[in-house]
């Protein structure tokens, strides 16, 4: 045999070889991308410890979710739908934006109170923010409000805090910019709130009339829509407080 084709032949051995290794390498990959993936969503799903403790209008109490987490300041609930979550409130935006409810780091994230609002929700004005997760995870239900259909059929939820229960009317929709939308300025009691509520019924994208007024408190909803570059949903719903912890 010519040095030539041994040279060959040892070409194509290498070649095998790395053809090989690089299949092998791409199986690993996609492995540990389902692994990956499987583990960014089984984290986003409340373990049975915090479910346990899930309050409700009848015992309106976080005191066992605050003794592991004293961040919490309330369990959000919209009617048939993937949102059940306790809510956390943190010294800034970014606390609990990729950590969970035990702090620890969390692609999913928590639900969580924008920093500016005050924790009892006594503001006119209160924002919630929330990861979009697939199969409705976090706050992954909330653009499916942008559905004329699914906004008809999903128009309750609840909010209970300690000793207090809001029944929630949603009432509206918008599809808005990060960066420029309205919707994240002035929040908690600052003016212009009458300007909000017209705006909110300007630009929803789906809305019904529920006669809210300035004396009512209003809550947004806010996650990431994927159809435009820093695009947000954000779900406006009416709070309306129960009369006691048994119901109206």
């Amino acid at each position: 045999m010519g040095v030539a084709q041994k040279l060959i032949r040892g070409a194509d051995r290498l070649l095998d070889w790395l053809i090989c290794i690089a299949l092998l390498l791409a199986l690993l990959y996609g492995g540990y991308a389902l692994w990956d993936n499987f583990m960014i969503y089984r984290n986003t799903d409340l373990d049975s410890q915090i479910m346990k403790y899930k309050p409700t209008p009848s015992n309106p109490s976080l005191s066992e979710l605050q003794a592991i987490n004293p961040d919490v300041c309330a369990w959000l609930t919209l009617d048939n739908t993937h949102v059940d979550y306790p809510v956390l409130h943190g010294t800034d935006n970014s606390r609990y934006l990729n950590t969970d409810f035990y702090g620890k780091y969390s692609l999913g994230g928590s639900i969580f109170l924008d920093y500016r609002n005050s924790a009892d929700f006594t503001d006119s004005y209160s924002l919630l923010y929330g990861h979009h997760m697939d199969g409705g995870a976090m706050f992954g239900d909330i653009v499916n409000f942008e559905n004329e259909t699914y906004f008809t059929q999903h128009q309750t939820g609840t909010l209970i805090l300690n000793g207090k229960t809001f029944k929630l009317e949603i009432y509206a929709v918008l599809h808005e910019d990060a960066y420029q939308s309205p919707m994240f300025q002035n929040v908690g009691n600052a003016g212009k709130y009458a300007q909000r509520l017209e705006y909110i019924k300007q630009h929803a994208v789906q809305y019904r009339e529920i006669g809210t007024t300035v004396n009512d408190q209003i809550l947004a909803m806010s996650t990431c829509a994927s159809a435009t570059t820093n695009g947000r949903s954000i779900l406006i719903a009416q709070m309306v407080e129960e009369n006691d912890a048994g119901g109206q």
